[in-house]
Formats: C-alpha cells, structure tokens, sequence
C-alpha cells in the first residue's frame, strides 16, 4: 500500500546561510521563499516560487552592474561577479529540475495499468 507523505518545505540554502556572511545574496536562496507558509503548498506554488527567486537572482547582475557603471561607490566588482556565479548556478539548478520533472512525468505516464 503507498501512503501518502507530505514533503516538507525544505530550502537548500538552510544549511549554508548559517555557515556564511548573511548579505543580500544569500538572505533569499533559490528556495521557496514567495510562498506563504501558512498558505497550501501546491506544486504549481512551489514551482512559481522557485521561478520567481530564479528570476529575480538573473536580473540582480544587470542591477548591480548598472550600478557600478554609474560610479556607485557601494558596489565592488566582486559584488557584480558574485551575482553573476549565482544567477548561473540558478539557472543550472532550474534546468536540472526541469529535466528531472520532465523524466519522472515521462516514467509515470508509462506505467500501465
């Protein structure tokens, strides 16, 4: 018999945050963070949620190198390069995830009953 579990909301950036510098990276995480939690959790919410983070943390580079071209004092170019290895490490965990989605709705519609 197959029970039904809930899985719980888990960011996976729980860990490092308390193990690094909190600044304005690594407050957010790619994790679910825009969604309430006492709201129901649905995958179509979780999924919005991570797109979002997803979104905002590609768009945060251009911000910051804008910033720095403009003679923003308060932004380092280390700040810009950071942003920049973060947004691809988002958009490589998106495309994972996605291909991860993708085989399992593959494999179970494939499963005859």
């Amino acid at each position: 018999m197959i029970e039904n579990k809930i899985t719980p909301n888990i960011n996976i950036f729980s860990d490092l945050s308390s193990k690094m510098p909190i600044d304005e990276f690594s407050q957010k995480g790619f994790g679910i963070s825009n969604i309430d939690s006492k709201a129901e959790t649905s995958f179509k919410n979780v999924l919005s949620g991570m797109i979002s983070n997803i979104n905002n943390e590609v768009q945060k580079p251009d911000e910051l190198l804008n910033q720095q071209m403009m003679g923003n004092q308060d932004v380092d170019i280390h700040d810009v390069m950071t942003a920049v290895a973060k947004a691809e490490l988002g958009i490589s965990l998106a495309a994972q995830v996605t291909s991860k989605v993708v085989s399992a709705y593959s494999t179970v519609m494939n499963i005859s009953i």
